[in-house]
């Protein structure tokens, strides 16, 4: 395996469901797995915590993501420990104490977990009525997203917030008034929660947006103007005009090497990270899009976490490895390529990509066509969370991917 100084000599899905390792929610009465129902309590604090339901027997656990279903894998049974799939995460139990380890983060971190039983948690559909937010974070360099809950008549709420580079994938919770907004997810390599006061006119006050046991920041909201401007307004990546290009290193260490220059066909350039949950939504898109188009090739540009640790570069493989294998990439080999190209920062990726002018967020994707000069770039990526903007993203890759399918016929 190369070590540091030769890397940077080098370079200086879907099937997740089909595997049964991520899946959506089955519909309103179906029968549900036996097991013990309970909620996994993460411990942000003395005082605040996030809940996220499922379902656990011995050798099975299965945590409700909101609508999303996330099949946990037995790692180390001694030690009661288990491996959330893609994101390399691990929750240790102890009877029913443990923690849950982010792996990808510096140092030992952890967040305290807690497996509470509880009856069957109820299902969150139908919903009585659909409210929309503008939100904004932070008070001296703001940024905005866009909330879209789904309200049942008991005020249980599901739903996400769309930002002009990506969403915040499955949130669930409550909306009343006597709790506010609580909001949480969980995917395995994120913990987040959403609080805030509810006015009866709809303003959301004294809002608090957290990111584990290490982050925070405020937040307020308002209802969502129909003539409010789109989020994305001037957060796009733009081509440089240079031929489309990279290096790296391929799944086994090799150096890999590629540009445009005698590409044919239609070619999608996916500059990513494996700790990412909105490049995972957009790579199962890209695999239903591969189905479709069978002259369509994929390339994974990847830029990892650790790279300066020790062992970083292998362990980023090897983790990468995973990663393909659980998108199921074998399936389209030759057609879909993963290289290793560098340390997770947008600033790096620029650096080492100079056909763009700038990367402005994990995911960026760009389309190649043999017979079009300019390439269509996409920045960030909103996913089946969001419920229509995910829908306008798909569009968005259906139109830039048989444009030039079409003109190429």
């Amino acid at each position: 395996m190369l070590n540091g100084t030769a890397f940077k000599a080098v370079n200086t899905l879907f099937l997740m469901a089909g595997l049964g390792l991520y899946s959506c929610s089955d519909g309103p009465g179906a029968e549900r797995p036996n097991g013990e129902n309970g909620d996994l309590v993460f411990a942000l604090s003395d005082s605040v915590d996030v809940r996220i339901p499922g379902i656990k027997t011995d050798s099975t656990w299965t945590l409700h993501n909101g609508t999303e279903r996330i099949h946990l894998l037995p790692s180390d049974t001694v030690n009661g420990c288990w491996t959330i799939p893609v994101f390399d995460g691990t929750i240790c139990m102890n009877g029913q104490i443990g923690e849950w380890h982010d792996v990808l983060r510096p140092g030992h971190y952890a967040v305290p977990v807690e497996w509470q039983s509880n009856p069957a948690p109820a299902d969150m559909r139908p919903h009585a009525n659909t409210l929309s937010w503008r939100l904004t974070f932070g008070s001296d360099n703001p940024w905005f997203g866009d909330l879209t809950l789904h309200q049942t008549s008991d005020g249980q709420a599901f739903g996400s917030i769309a930002t002009a580079t990506g969403d915040f994938r499955f949130l669930h919770g409550q909306l009343s008034d006597s709790t506010g907004l609580i909001l949480q997810t969980f995917d395995g390599a994120h913990l987040f929660r959403f609080s805030a006061t509810s006015l009866p006119d709809g303003t959301l006050l004294d809002g608090v947006f957290q990111s584990g046991n290490h982050y925070a920041t405020p937040f307020t909201g308002a209802y969502l103007a129909e003539n409010a401007p789109p989020l994305s307004e001037g957060k796009e990546t733009s081509w440089t005009g240079e031929m489309a290009s990279y290096s790296g290193l391929n799944l086994d260490g090799t150096p890999a090497q590629w540009n445009a220059d005698a590409a044919t066909g239609t070619h999608i350039l996916s500059i990513m990270g494996s700790w990412c949950p909105n490049c995972m939504d957009e790579h199962r898109l890209l695999a239903q899009l591969m189905d479709r188009h069978p002259e369509l090739k994929v390339h994974t540009l990847a830029f990892e976490r650790g790279l300066d640790r020790d062992g970083g570069i292998e362990k980023a493989l090897n983790r990468l490895n995973r990663y393909a294998s659980q998108m199921g990439a074998d399936q389209w080999d030759g057609r879909w390529t993963f290289v290793l190209a560098g340390p997770a920062s947008k600033q790096a990726a620029a650096d080492s990509l100079a056909f763009v002018d700038r990367v402005i967020s994990f995911p960026t994707s760009v389309v190649l066509h043999e017979n079009q000069p300019e390439p269509w770039i996409h920045t960030g990526f909103n996913g089946p969370a969001t419920g229509p903007a995910y829908e306008l993203e798909v569009a968005k890759f259906n139109r830039a991917i048989n444009a030039g399918l079409t003109e190429s016929r």
